[in-house]
């Protein structure tokens, strides 16, 4: 099995670079990322790696969880993975996730590259974190999750 990767509180290129491969993974899988994003946690200050997919509430967080096993497991021994322990994979509900999404209307939303971007404390739509590196934001799905959770509240 590969080497998993040690978290500390400050963001690393290893993080980075596991988190990438790790996406990577999950597209040649079809496992649907809408959104990837580390989140260092305010108060813990532990970073979890958040993977939003529709596949989370369809199939379940833990067949997700499994898939993402799967793909560690067969990792290279040389290749540093994140543990499924600093893992949190979501719906489009997620806090930040609902927050970046309010301004998609707005010119923030053009102003701000969500690709591969990095946000630190910082408060969107009156939702703080401490530190964010987005490696993606889908517009479109997301948009399309948030636009059906106000027509089911209605």
């Amino acid at each position: 099995m590969a080497k998993e990767l040690f978290m500390t509180q400050w963001f690393s290129q290893e993080m980075l670079l596991a988190g990438e491969t790790l996406i990577k993974r999950l597209d040649e899988s079809d496992a649907q990322v809408q959104a990837a994003f580390w989140l260092l946690e305010d108060e813990e200050k532990t970073w979890q790696l958040i993977i939003v997919s529709p596949l989370v509430k369809s199939a379940g967080p833990r067949n997700y969880y499994k898939l993402i096993n799967d793909l560690n497991e067969s990792a290279s021994f040389e290749e540093e993975v994140v543990s499924l322990h600093d893992i949190h994979v979501a719906k489009a509900s997620h806090r930040i996730v609902k927050a970046i999404q309010g301004i998609r209307d707005t010119a923030l939303w053009d102003g701000i590259p969500w690709l591969n971007t990095r946000l630190g404390k910082n408060f969107i739509n009156g939702v703080y974190f401490e530190d964010l590196y987005i490696y993606r934001m889908d517009r479109g799905p997301l948009a399309h999750h948030i636009s059906d959770t106000v027509k089911q509240a209605a």
